[in-house]
């Protein structure tokens, strides 16, 4: 392979980018097995996914106007919770596990910038950049090589087939990856309405490959390696070439009382790299998944300011380039089944009210008739859940902005905190918890910006595709808010609150599933 020495800061730099893709391949396999099915096309039809992992396929006929039935089926089920000792964290946490992805993304990114930067500047880009189409025939030769278990000869340097292959793995591949991640964020495809980010499952897609080619490329970049020798390869990209000197080997002479050869001091740190970024892995698991709070607290300093930075200020401008809904929508979340709820399903919501109070100069109350009589917006619009899955639904509602108006709040006040009546029975001792948090409110809620708020496509809902809002989408009232995640839209919803900050509603968090399941306590556009 490579018979000359590698600077300084591509070593470094080769450890670090290491380390950061071990984060980005645990949390992503999270993320990926929280709806383990991909598609092409953002309707996510069940049926329609090209690869599926885990759960079977599940019917779509099903009654969305029951509070409970057997065959009742939500977004949760489909969920295939990896092992902690594959992903990370672990134990179906999509929340946590995002957080740490996004830790991952921002340090590879970061990580990988330094690096191009440094190769321009110091000449070092020969290595990588092809500078002739003869390369690709002399690739070829060296594939063929390799096929027949042999060692193509080279000029000490990158051969055509290792130059070609990080060139695209740094210039094409990684770029690709940036991409089709950011563009899976609702607020990039609220706001820019080109074809390169309407699709989600497209990106979606298209991350997977990438995540698979990223696999293929490190197991064969370390084949390659033990091809050409393991340990005097990695004395190269470790220490360098001949015998050590310097700090390291000082450091050596003064521990073992003999000068290192190049061969004992690259075996000690490559074993000691391996064993910190290992370490870490193993520590990152257990550490999120015996305190998430604090977990998520320490990685929201640096990840979270950036994301609302990024995110939160982008806006939803027009509606998406479709005109049709969707033949099926997901259900996340299963209908609330306290006797309040029950009585009014029963009754058909006519006594529903929704209470509009907190910082306000103006408390109101609304009839089910009240809210008919506003000004009514519809719009086609495509769902995204955290999960990954989408969908395209017609909804038809009350602006946010027209209660706005109406109880003029404070001048002080930045969020607006939608109350429902959602008691979250899977959250019980009952259910999949072992134990219930006292400092989380018995019914679910969601907070948003009072400038989400605001925006064109904000509104409470109380039509779906041309009819009445069912009972598992949230009847009779549920917010949508295009430019963030499904899971912020608030279903059952009967109060609207404003106040100045949530740090005393619940944990502080900015949600239910804030609190609950370590969410997001800022941002949810991403």
């Amino acid at each position: 392979m490579v018979a000359e020495s590698f600077p300084w800061w591509l070593r470094i730099t080769h450890w670090f980018n290491f380390f950061f893709l071990i984060l980005l391949f645990r949390s992503g396999y999270e993320i990926l097995m929280s709806h383990p099915k991909l598609y092409w096309h953002d309707d996510a039809e069940p049926g329609t996914e090209w690869l599926r992992a885990g759960d079977r396929e599940r019917s779509t006929e099903f009654d969305k106007e029951v509070i409970e039935d057997d065959e009742l089926w939500a977004a949760e089920d489909e969920i295939d919770p990896p092992s902690a000792l594959v992903s990370l964290p672990g134990r179906d946490a999509i929340g946590m596990g995002r957080h740490w992805h996004f830790w991952g993304a921002l340090g590879w990114t970061l990580c990988g910038l330094f690096y191009v930067g440094a190769l321009f500047t110091t000449g070092e880009w020969a290595r990588l950049v092809p500078t002739s189409l003869a390369i690709f025939p002399e690739a070829w030769d060296n594939l063929l090589t390799y096929l027949q278990f042999r060692i193509p000869h080279g000029d000490g340097g990158y051969n055509a087939l290792q130059q070609l292959t990080y060139f695209s793995v740094v210039f094409i591949l990684s770029p690709v990856m940036i991409l089709t991640g950011i563009l899976q964020a609702p607020a990039f495809r609220a706001h820019l309405q080109g074809w390169f980010s309407v699709n989600r499952q497209f990106n979606r897609s298209v991350h997977f490959i990438g995540f698979v080619a990223f696999n293929v490329f490190l197991f064969g970049h370390v084949a390659l390696v033990a091809a050409h020798g393991f340990w005097s390869e990695m004395q190269l990209i470790v220490i360098g070439p001949g015998e050590p000197t310097g700090a390291l080997a000082a450091g050596w002479t003064a521990i073992f009382g003999t000068a290192p050869t190049g061969y004992e001091l690259t075996v000690a740190l490559t074993l000691l790299g391996v064993g910190i970024v290992g370490s870490f892995a193993g520590f990152a698991t257990w550490v999120t998944l015996r305190d998430p709070d604090r977990t998520q607290n320490w990685l929201e300093i640096v990840v979270d300011p950036l994301l609302h930075r990024l995110f939160t200020h982008v806006t939803f401008y027009d509606g998406d380039d479709v005109e049709e809904y969707s033949d099926f929508a997901r259900v996340n979340g299963k209908p609330p089944r306290n006797d309040a709820y029950r009585e009014h399903f029963e009754h058909d919501f006519e006594d529903w009210t929704v209470t509009v109070d907190g910082e306000v100069e103006h408390e109101l109350e609304f009839s089910t008739e009240e809210i008919r009589e506003l000004a009514k917006q519809e719009h086609v619009t495509r769902h995204d859940c955290i999960q990954g899955w989408t969908y395209y639904a017609k909804w038809g509602g009350v602006p946010i902005s027209a209660f706005i108006e109406r109880c003029n709040p404070d001048d002080d006040v930045e969020w607006v905190v939608f109350w429902t009546l959602d008691e979250k029975w899977e959250y019980s001792e009952d259910g999949p918890f072992e134990e219930v948090d006292d400092a989380v409110p018995e019914f679910y809620y969601e907070a948003i910006r009072l400038e989400k708020a605001r925006e064109p496509r904000s509104i409470l809902a109380y039509e779906m595709n041309d009819g009445d809002l069912p009972v598992a989408h949230g009847a009779p009232y549920r917010l949508r808010i295009e430019s963030q995640l499904g899971y912020k839209m608030a279903k059952w919803v009967n109060r609207i609150e404003f106040v100045e900050d949530f740090e005393d509603i619940g944990k502080g968090k900015g949600g239910w599933r804030d609190d609950v399941l370590n969410y997001y306590p800022n941002s949810a556009d991403i």
